[in-house]
C-alpha cells in the first residue's frame, strides 16, 4: 500500500470523528485513526494496545493481502457489535511498563496477552470482528485466539512533531517488515504504532561498540540493509526515489530552526542565540554546494541514519543483531550511514549521559577500518548473491575501504550539523525538561567546529 492509505482513512474518520475505534486496514495492518492515546494514562495504553492486537488477530486469520479497493488504499473494519466499556475494563489485567532510551518517543512495554487471550469476552470480540469483516473466511474462534502468539507487545506514541511524515515513515517501516528487515508491524493509532516486542533482546550501550566482534557483526548488519532492502514500487518508491534526500532535511531544519523566536523558557531562548545559527546555515549550504553534483548510484541507498547502541537490539544468546527505530531512514549516501553510526561512539543521549556526549570515544583509524573493511566485504559478498544488485566491481577490497573512509569524513561533519539542528528543533517543540536538547546541540556543533579545525575543512 502506500502513505495514501493513511491520508484516506482520517478523511474517512472526520465524519464520524466522536466514534474512537472506527478502523480501517492499510498496509494490511489495523489502523484507528481517531484513537489518541495519552502517555500519562495508562488504561488508555492498554486499550490502545488490545483493540490494535484484536483487529491484528483477525487480519491475520483471514489470510488475504488486501491493496486498493476502487481506487482507495484501505479497507474499512467493522465493530458494531464489540463492547468497546467492557473491553476497556478487561484491558486493565495488562501491564504497561515505560521502555527508557528513547528520546524522540515515548515507548511502552504491554504485557499478559497469553493471559487476557484465555478471556471468554475477548475471545468473542475477536471472533465478531473476524466474522463481520472476513466473512468468508471459517475460521474458529480457537484458531483465530491462536494468533495471539505473543505475550508482549511494544507501543510507541510518536514525539518529533512535524519533523517526520509519519504516513510516510509507517509505510516505509511496513515494507521494511515485509522484506524481514524490522520486526513486527501490530497496527498504527492516531499518534503512535504497535510494534512486536523483542523477546530475549536488549539494546546496546556505547561501551559495547568498542568491542571488535561487535563491531564486525554491525558492519554486516548494516550492509545488508544497504544491498537487500529496495523501497517497493509505487507511491513509496516516489517519495523516497533514488534522490538523496539529506540535503532537503537539512535545508528544511535549518529554516525551521531558524523560525523560532522563542523557545519553551527565556533561558533556552538565549541558550539558542549564542549557537549562532547563521555561521551554522553557511556550514550547510557550503556542503550542499560541494555535493550538489554528487550523483553516483553506487554511493547511495536505503539507509537507517540513526544507529545509535540504544537502536541495535542484541540477543546475548543467539548473539543475533536487530535494528530498530528506522524513522530517520530514507534514501542516503551510504557513508552518512557509517558517519552517523561512527559519531554514535560517543553517546549523549541517556539520562546518564545528560546530554554530552564523550568524543574520546570515537572510534580510531584502525576501528574505523575494521568496520569499513567488513562493510566492503559483506557488500561484495551480497553483490555476488544478487548477481551484482548492489553495484559494480571496483579494484580491491583495501582500496575501496581508503576510499570510504574518505567519504565518511566528510559525513562525520555534515552528520553534526544534522544532529544539532534536529536537537535545536526538539528543544523547540519539546522544551528541555526531560532530555536537555539545547546543550546536546550546542554539543555536536562545538564537535563539527572541532573537527573541522582539525580536519582542515572539507577533503
Amino acid at each position: 500500500m502506500s502513505p495514501s492509505g493513511y491520508i484516506q482513512s482520517r478523511q474517512l474518520a472526520t465524519l464520524d470523528s466522536k466514534k474512537i475505534h472506527i478502523a480501517t486496514l492499510v498496509d494490511n495492518r489495523p489502523y484507528l485513526p481517531n484513537l489518541i492515546v495519552d502517555a500519562s494514562d495508562e488504561d488508555s495504553i492498554r486499550l490502545a494496545a488490545l483493540a490494535t492486537v484484536l483487529y491484528n488477530a483477525a487480519k491475520r486469520a483471514d489470510g488475504e493481502q488486501y491493496l486498493t479497493i476502487r481506487g482507495l488504499m484501505f479497507k474499512v473494519l467493522h465493530d458494531a457489535s464489540i463492547p468497546w466499556d467492557t473491553l476497556k475494563e478487561e484491558a486493565k489485567s495488562l501491564s504497561c511498563v515505560k521502555v527508557t532510551g528513547g528520546i524522540t518517543n515515548a515507548l511502552f512495554r504491554v504485557s499478559g496477552f497469553q493471559s487476557l487471550i484465555q478471556s471468554d469476552t475477548i475471545k468473542q470480540a475477536l471472533s465478531d470482528i473476524h466474522s463481520s469483516n472476513y466473512p468468508k473466511s471459517h475460521k474458529s474462534t480457537l484458531e483465530i485466539a491462536s494468533l495471539v502468539n505473543f505475550d508482549s507487545i511494544l507501543i510507541r506514541i510518536f514525539g518529533a512533531e512535524g519533523m517526520i511524515d509519519r504516513d510516510v515513515e509507517t509505510a516505509t517501516y511496513a515494507a521494511l517488515c515485509r522484506a524481514g528487515v524490522a520486526h513486527d508491524y501490530v497496527g498504527r493509532f492516531q499518534n503512535g504504532r504497535i510494534e512486536g516486542w523483542l523477546e530475549g533482546y536488549v539494546p546496546l550501550k556505547c561501551k559495547d561498540l568498542q568491542s571488535e566482534e561487535t563491531s564486525i557483526q554491525l558492519a554486516k548488519e548494516m550492509a545488508r540493509l544497504h544491498c537487500l532492502f529496495r523501497v517497493p514500487e509505487g507511491e513509496l518508491r516516489e517519495h523516497h526515489g533514488d534522490k538523496v534526500g539529506l540535503w532537503d532535511q537539512l535545508k528544511s531544519w535549518m529554516e525551521q530552526a531558524k523560525g523560532y523566536t522563542e523557545f519553551k523558557t527565556e533561558t533556552d531562548t538565549e541558550r539558542v542565540k549564542g549557537l549562532e545559527l547563521n555561521k551554522i546555515e553557511a556550514e550547510v549550504y557550503r556542503f550542499i554546494e560541494l555535493y550538489k553534483n554528487a550523483d553516483d548510484k553506487n554511493a547511495t541507498a536505503f539507509c537507517h541514519n540513526d544507529m545509535l547502541p540504544a537502536n541495535i537490539m542484541h540477543d546475548t544468546q543467539t548473539n543475533k543483531f536487530q535494528l530498530i527505530d528506522f524513522e530517520y531512514g530514507g534514501t542516503n549516501f551510504k557513508a552518512f550511514d557509517i558517519a552517523n553510526h561512527f559519531n554514535e561512539y560517543a553517546g549523549g543521549t541517556t539520562a546518564e549521559e545528560d546530554a554530552t556526549p564523550d568524543y574520546s570515544k570515537f572510534p580510531n583509524q584502525e576501528k574505523q577500518m575494521l568496520f569499513c573493511t567488513e562493510y566492503i566485504k559483506t557488500t561484495k559478498e551480497l553483490q555476488e548473491q544478487n548477481h551484482d544488485a548492489c553495484g559494480n566491481e571496483a579494484h580491491n577490497v583495501h582500496q575501496e575501504t581508503l576510499d570510504l573512509l574518505a567519504q565518511v569524513k566528510d559525513f562525520v561533519l555534515i552528520n553534526h550539523l544534522y544532529w544539532g539542528l534536529w536537537a535545536v528543533n526538539q528543544a523547540a517543540e519539546e522544551g528541555c525538561d526531560e532530555f536537555d536538547y539545547i546543550t546536546y546541540g550546542t554539543n555536536r556543533f562545538n564537535e563539527f567546529y572541532r573537527r573541522k579545525t582539525e580536519w582542515g575543512g572539507t577533503q
